[in-house]
C-alpha cells in the first residue's frame, strides 16, 4: 500500500488472509494517515496548559485504571493470559511472543475499556468483536473435553471454525477501534490473533503432552470467560 503524505511517499508492507482483511487495513491507514498533525506549544503560556492536560489525563487514567484493573486483575483472566503464555512460548520456542503477546493483550484491552468508559465506543459495539471469541472459546472448550471421542479431521474442522470466529472478532475490533486508535496499536490487534488464532497453532498445542497442565488451567480459563455476562 502506497500512498504520498505531505509530499512524502510512505510504503507500508504486510500479509493479508484476503480481500477482507486488505480493505480494513487499507482503510485503518488511510484514516491515521488522514489525521491532521498537531501544533508543538510555544513558550507563551501553552506549555502550563498542556502541562495541565497532562497532568488531568493523567488522573482520569488513574481512575479508569482502578476499573479496568478490577475486571482485568481476577484469577480467571490471570490464569488465563498465564497459561496462554506459557503455551506461545513452548509451541512457538520464542520467548519474547509470548511476552508480547501477553503485553498487547493488556494494551488493547486497556484502551477498549477507556474508550468505553469515556463513551467514544459503546460496550454494545465491543459485544459485537466479543461475540465471535466467546463462541470460539465455547467451542474450544468442547474440542478439549471430546478429544479422546472424536476423529482427528473431525477436530480439524472444529478448529477451522474456531479460526473462522476468531477471524470475524479481529475484523469487528479493526472496524470498531480503526477511527480511535493509532496504526501501531491496530497491528497489535492482528499479531494477537495470528499468535492464537490458526489452525496449526492450535493443533500443535493439543497434541502436544508436555502442554497438558497449562492447556487443562487455559480451559478452564476460557470457560469461566465465557460464563460472565457483560452489560
Amino acid at each position: 500500500y502506497r500512498r504520498r503524505v505531505r509530499g512524502e511517499e510512505l510504503q507500508f508492507v504486510g500479509a493479508c488472509n484476503g480481500t477482507p482483511e486488505l480493505e480494513q487495513w487499507t482503510k485503518a491507514l488511510q484514516e491515521s494517515l488522514d489525521k491532521e498533525k498537531t501544533e508543538a506549544p510555544t513558550a507563551s503560556g501553552k506549555k502550563k496548559l498542556k502541562k495541565a492536560g497532562l497532568v488531568k489525563r493523567a488522573r482520569n487514567n488513574v481512575v479508569i485504571g482502578k476499573k479496568v484493573m478490577k475486571i482485568i486483575v481476577n484469577e480467571e483472566t490471570t490464569t488465563l493470559l498465564a497459561s496462554l503464555k506459557r503455551i506461545v512460548k513452548a509451541e512457538s520456542g520464542v520467548p519474547k511472543k509470548a511476552e508480547d503477546l501477553e503485553r498487547n493483550i493488556l494494551k488493547i484491552t486497556l484502551k477498549v475499556c477507556v474508550l468505553i468508559e469515556n463513551g467514544v465506543i459503546t460496550a454494545e459495539e465491543f459485544m459485537m468483536a466479543d461475540r465471535p471469541v466467546r463462541e470460539a472459546f465455547e467451542l474450544l472448550v468442547r474440542i478439549y473435553n471430546g478429544r479422546e471421542r472424536v476423529k482427528p479431521e473431525k477436530i480439524t474442522e472444529a478448529f477451522k471454525k474456531v479460526e473462522s470466529l476468531l477471524k470475524k472478532s479481529e475484523l469487528e475490533l479493526i472496524n470498531m477501534l480503526s477511527p480511535h486508535l493509532s496504526s501501531k496499536n491496530m497491528f497489535r490487534v492482528s499479531f494477537i490473533f495470528s499468535c492464537i488464532g490458526e489452525v496449526k497453532f492450535l493443533e500443535n498445542v493439543l497434541k502436544d503432552p508436555s502442554l497438558e497442565a497449562d492447556l487443562e488451567k487455559l480451559v478452564a480459563a476460557l470457560e469461566a470467560y465465557t460464563q460472565v455476562q457483560y452489560h
